[in-house]
């Protein structure tokens, strides 16, 4: 009784789950809407959760993080900052990234060649996701050359949503689990 209850309850929340991520990703805020780094800074981000920040730099400045557990993956952490702020760096000036970026898809290798996270200007897409306080080590980013905001905006770059379809299994699964407790107990009432 305990477990029909629970699972069905279970089967209800990643029901609502896929639910709102398929409207989501159709009409709100996974879908992706992209900035330029300048626009980002003075406008902001509003309510996107999946952002593409165009002419946007990475410093050569990051964070290597290693998991505690086996079954954590390594991150890197860097600043992304905009063409303005990059020159300020250049001038010995401290600058607040208002973006952090972080990645699990690096090659190993760059943490040895302490080049993880180069100079360049590029475009950036991913997910807003905070990080666990585990892992949050913005705080080790170059005291000489940032400071870091109160409410810094993280971005887990080369991640998108969860695709449609995926909602859309999720849904149907939590439906026919659901479905299937629901009726075995009923034709056990109506049996006995």
């Amino acid at each position: 009784m305990l477990f029909r209850i629970i699972t069905v309850l279970v089967c209800i929340v990643v029901f609502i789950n896929g639910c709102n991520s398929l409207i989501s990703l159709q009409f709100g805020t996974h879908k992706l809407r992209a900035y330029t780094m300048e626009e980002a800074l003075t406008k902001g981000i509003g309510d996107a959760d999946y952002i593409e920040l165009r002419d946007a730099w990475t410093t050569g400045d990051y964070v290597y993080v290693s998991g505690k557990r086996k079954t954590d993956k390594p991150i890197i952490i860097f600043p992304l900052v905009s063409s303005a702020q990059l020159a300020q760096i250049d001038q010995g000036q401290t600058v607040q990234p208002r973006f952090i970026g972080w990645t699990e898809k690096f090659p190993a290798i760059c943490v040895d060649n302490a080049n993880c996270a180069p100079r360049l200007q590029g475009s950036f897409k991913g997910i807003i996701r905070d990080l666990s306080k585990e892992k949050d080590r913005t705080v080790q980013l170059s005291a000489q050359k940032f400071t870091l905001p109160a409410d810094p905006i993280f971005v887990e770059t080369g991640r998108e949503p969860l695709a449609w379809y995926w909602n859309l299994a999720m849904m149907v699964a939590a439906f026919l689990i659901a479905f299937a407790l629901e009726r075995k107990q009923f034709l056990k009432r109506n049996a006995g």
